[in-house]
């Protein structure tokens, strides 16, 4: 026994970062097997707190492996997610009944991202502040019902981790091997989540004000690399996309041809027009779609939404020009539906908020309780202000990650899971107002052993997942509008959720 105490203490001095990343993978997702052996809805391909996609991501994975496409549609969503999916139903076999193995196999995944986000997090938090970064993500509700669904964000957050470390790593001008990997990765990172590709001028001006001694000539000839690569990367789906297109204006000669260059999707203009109109909510609203009729289903060939595929941009600004007042409070609107993802607390039972909520279209559960939301949000301006003192100049890279999805908030739509997917850049700003105030008191005893104890308390969190994972499954209740023919619950529209 002494001999093996021996041998792991000098694995443990030798190899410390890659002991952190296994135990924080571990503990990761010990968490989220417990949430989903206690989750009623663990064999359903979704969840009860979030719907989202999840439909139309089987449908594609099931083609996808079966090796049989059906009729050319609008690429209207990002491809990626879905071909993951489908390697996933072609290693572990199609669905039979159940969605758990591949539930479990997201799970793993986010679990990893977990890991590997702490392990660039030490660079700019320490060791402590990164561990309870890490335990904040991976106990997390929000993130344990997203990591346990069809929910793209599980791929995307890793991108998004991705790009952030290599921007850090390569702060001073990218190596060639290190431009060639960024570029990659902001490629698949866009055929996640299409708005990635829009991070690029945020990353390219953190890179301007963050450049070494490295001429401007190798800088530019380097960040040049890096987005040829990603568009080498989004090439092969962009020419996909523009045989699809060309099928599509043929399918419907005397209706104007929609534009055969869409590097990843052709929702931009029409989910414009739908988020910016007199009634819009913040939230998703298809009503421009809806009302042009279809069923709510997207028709190139119907008049009136082949104009807002092609003219959605002119439509929502016009209505913008023409209502400066109402867009000004709808912006709000759509911010505050992000910021909601401050209302989702921690743990399998949402503490401190609880389960008592409602659940928007394609959205994840938001509960009725609020009081985490405007502290939460005031720390994280905080953050955001010290990110710009010299001191701390190296997190105004996830200030400008957060400004970026902010703006495509304000644009589009307000979605609550749209701060969940942006984790990897936000728990760093959170902390920073508490590493700058321990920084400040180098010789206090709590500003060394805060983090420590912090992140050792929510290992209670734990013990909660596993004290329901072995009682019986919880139930819920859930109300909403249904369908007049099958008398089910319509899950794109809103559904309110409480414990039974």
């Amino acid at each position: 026994m002494r001999r093996l105490f021996t041998i792991a203490s000098g694995l443990c001095a030798r190899h410390p970062v890659a002991l952190g990343a296994a135990v924080t993978f571990g503990l990761s997702l010990l968490l989220r097997w417990l949430f989903l052996q206690a989750a009623p809805d663990r064999t359903w391909p979704f969840s009860i707190f979030f719907y989202g996609d999840s439909r139309f991501f089987h449908a594609y994975a099931l083609e996808l492996v079966r090796g049989q496409p059906g009729p050319a549609t609008l690429p209207y969503h990002p491809p990626l997610f879905p071909a993951f999916l489908g390697l996933l139903y072609g290693a572990l076999g199609t669905p039979q009944g159940s969605a758990y193995p591949y539930k479990l196999a997201l799970a793993v995944l986010n679990a990893a991202t977990v890991a590997f986000t702490w392990v660039w997090w030490r660079r700019v938090l320490g060791t402590g502040w990164s561990l309870l970064g890490a335990a904040l993500f991976a106990g997390s509700f929000g993130w344990l019902v997203l990591s346990t669904t069809y929910s793209n964000e599980v791929l995307y957050a890793f991108f998004l981790s991705a790009t952030c470390a290599l921007m850090l790593q390569h702060r001073e001008g990218p190596t060639a091997w290190g431009a060639v990997l960024l570029g990659v990765v902001m490629g698949l990172g866009s055929l996640t989540r299409a708005e990635h590709l829009y991070l690029w001028p945020f990353l390219l001006a953190w890179a301007w004000l963050q450049r070494g001694a490295q001429p401007v000539r190798t800088l530019a000839l380097r960040w040049g690399t890096a987005l040829l690569v990603t568009a080498v990367v989004l090439a092969p789906w962009a020419v996909h996309n523009a045989r699809v297109l060309r099928e599509l204006n043929a399918r419907t000669p005397r209706l104007e041809p929609l534009p055969v260059l869409a590097p990843i999707t052709v929702y931009g203009p029409i989910n414009f027009a739908m988020a910016n109109h007199a009634g819009a909510t913040g939230g998703f609203t298809p009503d421009s779609v809806n009302s042009a009729g279809q069923d709510g289903f997207l028709d190139v060939a119907n008049p009136a939404q082949r104009h807002l595929l092609l003219h959605g941009y002119a439509e929502g600004l016009a209505w913008m020009r023409d209502h400066p007042a109402d867009a000004a409070r709808l912006w709000v609107a759509k911010l505050d539906r992000w910021l909601d993802g401050f209302r989702l607390g921690l743990g399998t039972t949402n503490q401190p908020a609880g389960l008592n909520g409602a659940r928007a279209p394609v959205d994840v559960f938001v509960p009725e309780g609020a009081g985490l939301k405007w502290p939460l949000t005031l720390l994280l301006l905080t953050g955001a202000a010290l990110s710009l003192r010299p001191a701390w100049r190296g997190f105004s890279l996830f200030t400008l990650v957060l400004l970026h999805r902010a703006l495509i908030t304000v644009a589009f739509f307000g979605y609550t899971r749209g701060l969940l997917a942006v984790f990897p850049a936000l728990i760093p700003l959170l902390l920073l107002p508490l590493v700058a105030l321990a920084a400040r008191a180098p010789a206090r005893p709590w500003a060394t052993r805060l983090p420590a104890i912090a992140a050792a308390a929510l290992l209670l969190l734990w013990v909660e997942a596993g004290a329901l994972a072995l009682a019986a499954p919880r139930r819920f209740m859930a109300s909403g509008s249904t369908d007049t023919t099958s008398g089910k619950l319509i899950q794109d529209d809103w559904v309110r959720i409480w414990p039974e």
